[in-house]
């Protein structure tokens, strides 16, 4: 029996990750926590009850992506592998890449920023530099499948927006990481302001790299995944049970 289409994980990612993030800032500014104005996202889930909201979405929402990382290089290799040139390369760092990703946003969302800075600070450092990395690779990997012609499914559309949004996902991760050490080293209100840029900035690269991900939703309607459990016996040949 086959699952449904694997695009859902896309949408349960993006939607998870959404209204999980807003519960947690709506639950902090409720109990003053942070303040109203964009906190950084890790300021958010920092205290209960709102941090075990945090934890509860991280690990669900980096458990996805795993998926989506490993069901996208496993896509990748079994059409494409024979066709274009150099793309085993690409989409086996993808996959390292991805996986340390979701690996990151687990470390992130277990290990609260108040409790274990250095540990939460080095998972969202490779959320999003692996994000960052991860998007530019998928979109080199479209370009070169459609550039030699062996799919227009999804069309130059869908490769545009993946490069699209690759860009602008580089560079809020940039801006939020440069203004937010600068704004530590100056004083208000220009510190301020920087830090303000900062946590905009954050916001708005968690917001492009879960859009990111939607783009590969063409590709995974093309998808189908069954499981097959193979019985062991000791004599004749083994059943495979069909879930």
């Amino acid at each position: 029996m086959g699952f449904l289409g694997v695009e859902i994980m896309l949408v349960m990612f993006a939607v998870i990750m959404a209204i999980g993030f807003l519960t947690t800032y709506i639950v902090a500014v409720k109990y003053d926590h942070v303040t109203p104005y964009l906190p950084y996202i890790s300021d958010t889930g920092r205290n209960p009850p709102e941090s075990c909201i945090f934890t509860t979405i991280c690990s669900i929402s980096s458990f996805l992506l795993f998926l989506i990382v490993y069901v996208r290089f496993k896509y990748i290799r079994h059409f494409y592998y024979d066709n274009v040139a150099r793309i085993k390369c690409w989409n086996s760092v993808a996959l390292v890449v991805g996986v340390l990703s979701a690996f990151g946003l687990l470390l992130a969302g277990s290990f609260q920023a108040g409790a274990v800075p250095v540990v939460h600070f080095t998972g969202a450092m490779t959320i999003f530099f692996g994000g960052v990395l991860y998007s530019w690779l998928q979109s080199i990997i479209s370009y070169q499948i459609y550039h030699v012609n062996l799919t227009r499914h999804g069309g130059s559309v869908a490769i545009f927006f993946k490069f699209l949004l690759s860009v602008l996902t580089t560079l809020v991760v940039v801006t939020a990481v440069v203004s937010g050490a600068i704004a530590r080293n100056i004083p208000n209100p220009a510190g301020h302001t920087l830090h303000l840029l900062s946590t905009w900035a954050e916001w708005l690269a968690a917001g492009t790299l879960t859009l990111f991900f939607l783009t590969l939703y063409t590709d995974f309607t093309r998808i189908q995944v069954n499981i097959f459990v193979q019985l062991r016996v000791n004599e004749g040949t083994p059943t495979l049970l069909s879930l």
